[in-house]
């Protein structure tokens, strides 16, 4: 008998623990599973049934008659204990209630309008600027950011392309981030993460980024993959940077264009010098000038054997006419 109660008791813990993981894969993708829960009422309705009928507590409560010492371990799977009834008598005085996470007991929602009114024009209000949605309270820059300031322009609105784009005109102060360069998604996440570190996060603006609950809209989420793109695209850049270093460039009227490769070349530390050749990259119209390693195994290859030309053979690659293949300075001139 005592054999079937541990392994019973055992199943238990297991369905207890897989219930912890589902639970907290609920609460990492919560925006998700609610957007699709309300878009299906009879999905919404199936879950608040599952959610009543098998609670994760119920399983451990013959665990814990058994076994008291896991009551502690897993105590936080058990629901609160039920508070006792009070009457108006025995209620203590009322006083203020204390948020129970601060930062988003403070978070507002802003419509434009809302915003707009804290451009920094009114000495009691801002100024506050959003970026991608996000609304900063900016007043400790205000003189940069208040009236006659050098960025009064982002404050009262979100200006988010404007931070990337260059374009201060009212054409050019918009939210749009759609279209941008790899190098702008990067330069946006930056700026986000600056105002994050240097100034207090106080809402959201709805619309673009936000719904009237807060909540993130499609748009949001395909920002977000855009600048995750982005990243991406600069780490497969990196690599090609590696593997290819830029030369060392300086020009001359007379000379023309002096090409060449040191073991630093391009920023890219190595114990190889390479020797200019001209990259071309799928996609990009123009070529650069690469360091390319003349010696041993190809980069994509680096056990071959009976291989001593390095990249050389690399079919995105060409040599500058008129240089020395094997030399690793080149003079380039351009007509």
């Amino acid at each position: 008998m005592n054999t079937y109660v541990k392994i019973f008791m055992v199943a238990s813990v297991c369905v207890a623990l897989a219930g912890v993981v589902i639970q907290e894969v609920i609460e990492r993708h919560k925006a998700e599973i609610t957007k699709i829960l309300n878009e299906n009422p009879s999905l919404k309705v199936a879950s608040q049934t599952a959610h009543e009928l098998f609670p994760v507590f119920k399983f451990l409560r013959p665990v814990f008659t058994y076994f008291p010492s896991l009551r502690k371990v897993l105590s936080f799977l058990l629901p609160p204990p039920e508070s006792t009834p009070t009457t108006a008598s025995t209620l203590p005085p009322a006083t203020p209630a204390t948020p129970t996470n601060t930062k988003k007991a403070k978070e507002r929602l802003f419509t434009p309008q809302q915003l707009k009114a804290y451009d920094g024009k009114d000495a009691s209000k801002g100024p506050y600027l959003a970026i991608l949605g996000r609304v900063y309270n900016v007043r400790k820059g205000k003189k940069h950011y208040g009236p006659g300031g050098g960025y009064e322009f982002f404050s009262g609105r979100d200006a988010s392309r404007a931070y990337v784009s260059g374009d201060f005109t009212e054409a050019g102060l918009i939210d749009d981030v759609s279209g941008l360069s790899s190098t702008d998604y990067i330069g946006l996440d930056e700026w986000v993460k600056f105002y994050d570190t240097d100034y207090k996060y106080v809402g959201k603006l709805i619309g673009r980024y936000y719904d009237e609950n807060g909540e993130p809209t499609l748009y949001y989420y395909d920002t977000q993959r855009w600048i995750s793109q982005a990243f991406t695209e600069k780490e497969n850049d990196n690599q090609e940077k590696k593997m290819f270093p830029p030369c060392n460039s300086e020009w001359n009227p007379e000379t023309g264009s002096r090409l060449w490769c040191t073991k630093r070349s391009g920023g890219i530390e190595r114990d190889w010098v390479g020797v200019p050749r001209k990259l071309f990259m799928p996609g990009q119209s123009k070529s650069r000038c690469a360091c390319v390693k003349n010696f041993g195994a190809p980069s994509h290859d680096p056990k071959r054997i009976n291989h001593d030309r390095g990249d050389l053979d690399h079919p995105n690659l060409q040599e500058y006419p008129k240089c020395e293949p094997d030399q690793p300075e080149c003079y380039v001139k351009l007509d």
